[in-house]
């Protein structure tokens, strides 16, 4: 879906209202490639969709914010976690 936008004198751009429902998020991550402007969506969540997503053996250590985050990116070596 391509639309036409127009950026204010403040350096805003409007996100049609059925581009925003269809993403369901207000949050986004912009990038610059090459010659455009990417924006990703995120979408928040709740910790407690995060319970129960870490085996107990597989982190010694739950003060260890880094283990956490190798644990819940299934121990991949700079895996990226939300």
């Amino acid at each position: 879906m391509a639309v036409v936008v127009k950026m204010d004198g403040q350096g805003r751009v409007l996100i049609p209202a059925r581009i925003r429902r269809r993403l369901g998020t207000r949050l986004f991550v912009v990038e610059v490639e090459d010659d455009r402007i990417v924006l990703k969506p995120l979408k928040t969540i709740r910790l407690t969709e995060l319970f129960d997503s870490i085996p107990l053996d597989s982190v010694e250590d739950f003060t260890d914010t880094h283990g956490l985050r190798r644990a819940l990116a299934g121990g991949r070596p700079g895996a990226r976690v939300p």
